[in-house]
C-alpha cells in the first residue's frame, strides 16, 4: 500500500523538482545593489542617486527599491506633515515591483506596482550582460547611453 501511494506521487514529485531546476535557470535569480547609474546622454547619476536594491526571483517575479540614506526622522503622521516634511521623506525614493521575462539577452520587466502610479502596467526593455558578479543593463537603443551597473549581493 505504502509502495502504490509512493509510486503515485514520484511522477508529481519529479515534475515539480523539474519545474524549481528549470525556475532557477535565470541569470539574474538572486538580490542584487546598483552601484552605478548613467542617464541616456551618458551623465553620471549614481552617485549621487540613492543604490538600488534590486531581486529576481526564480519564478519570474522582480522588486527594486531605492531609499535615500540621511532623510530626517520626523516624528508625525503622515496626515500631519507638511509639504517639506513630505518632501523630505519622499524625495529621491523609488520602488516597484511586478514580472520579469528574459529572451537571450533582452530583459523585459513589467510593473505591476511602483510608487509612482503613472508606471504600472508599463514595461521596460533593456540589454544585460553578466561579467563575474556585476549585471549591467543597457538600452536596446544604440543612441541611448544609459547604463545601470549592479553587483550581486551574497
Amino acid at each position: 500500500m505504502h509502495l502504490n501511494k509512493l509510486t503515485r506521487a514520484l511522477p508529481i514529485l519529479v515534475l515539480a523538482l523539474t519545474g524549481v531546476a528549470c525556475a532557477r535557470s535565470s541569470p539574474l535569480t538572486g538580490a542584487w545593489e546598483r552601484v552605478s547609474l548613467r542617464d541616456s546622454t551618458g551623465t553620471t547619476l549614481q552617485p549621487p542617486a540613492p543604490a538600488a536594491f534590486a531581486i529576481y526571483s526564480a519564478h519570474g517575479y522582480f522588486s527594486q527599491t531605492a531609499i535615500p540614506t540621511g532623510r530626517p526622522t520626523i516624528d508625525k503622521p503622515l496626515t500631519d506633515m507638511t509639504r517639506e516634511d513630505l518632501l523630505a521623506r519622499f524625495q529621491r525614493v523609488s520602488a516597484s515591483r511586478g514580472i520579469y521575462t528574459i529572451s537571450g539577452n533582452r530583459l523585459t520587466r513589467k510593473g505591476l506596482s511602483n510608487i509612482n502610479p503613472a508606471l504600472e502596467g508599463g514595461e521596460l526593455v533593456q540589454l544585460f550582460r553578466i561579467v563575474g558578479d556585476t549585471l549591467i543593463l543597457t538600452s536596446p537603443n544604440p543612441a541611448n547611453r544609459g547604463e545601470a551597473t549592479f553587483g550581486r549581493v551574497r
